[in-house]
């Protein structure tokens, strides 16, 4: 398993940080996780098997985190270098099916009529489906919006999960229980009770309850330095801890 970051930012334009997505390369299967501006020109920046995706999980709807799903469905019908029959699965929380009539208003609806195989999925909290043989992905709900979910794939031994955008809950702490990496928003400095959002605190507390063997932090909404953040998390937090930028790989072993 191999986590690339496409996007460690925020909705706030910023010159090194994408808006939130991550790509994930299984054996047999390739996920983006959100698809936010910058993501789809950063597949390709980072020499990423964009024609090969399998799998978009969106965690919820906020433009940030789904705002370049109609780019990369324009990419998959006028792009294209190579032929593919591989179908692509939209995987997402409820209202999925009304974002994709959306963008079909919008745009038309041969936006989504690829020469191979399209579809979405509703993935439901608790829900748990098969990417290919050996993999899984899981969903929990998060306090966040009505919809949004976190996620957790399994794959050969290894497991990654990502918080999506989210409040702190403990009921967290029980899904990513143990897992190899936690790909965790950390977007205050300090707590702020009118967003439903994770401080840096708090998300040191969720890796520690969680267990987890590494934890990599993105979606700042503040200036980063590398080594007090490290520092601030590592407070609460005794597993190896990195600092999300784009481009960054990491392979999960």
């Amino acid at each position: 398993m191999k986590l690339t970051i496409l996007g460690s930012g925020t909705l706030v334009p910023n010159a090194s940080r994408n808006s939130a997505g991550y790509f994930v390369e299984l054996a047999d299967a390739n996920i983006m996780l959100d698809c936010g501006a910058g993501t789809l020109h950063a597949l390709v920046r980072y020499c990423l098997p964009w024609e090969r995706i399998t799998h978009l999980f969106l965690s919820h709807f906020h433009v940030d985190h789904a705002g370049e799903l109609a780019s990369l469905m324009f990419a998959f019908r006028n792009g294209m270098k190579s032929k593919r029959d591989d179908p692509f699965t939209i995987l997402g929380p409820d209202g999925v099916d009304r974002l994709i009539e959306g963008l079909k208003l919008a745009y038309g609806a041969s936006l989504f009529a690829t020469k191979f195989p399209t579809g979405f999925q509703v993935i439901a909290p608790g829900e748990r489906l098969e990417l290919a043989p050996g993999s899984t992905l899981a969903a929990v709900k998060t306090p966040h919006t009505r919809e949004s979910l976190a996620v957790r794939i399994e794959s050969g031994g290894r497991s990654l999960c990502y918080t999506g955008d989210t409040a702190y809950d403990d009921r967290l702490a029980r899904f990513f229980r143990g897992a190899d990496i936690l790909i965790s928003e950390c977007s205050f400095r300090e707590p702020r009770e009118t967003v439903a959002h994770l401080s840096v605190d708090e998300v040191s507390r969720l890796a520690s309850r969680a267990n987890v063997a590494r934890l990599i932090v993105t979606h700042f909404y503040f200036e980063v330095d590398e080594r007090e953040l490290k520092d601030e998390l590592q407070r609460g937090y005794d597993g190896e801890v990195i600092i999300g930028r784009d481009g960054l790989s990491v392979e999960v072993d």
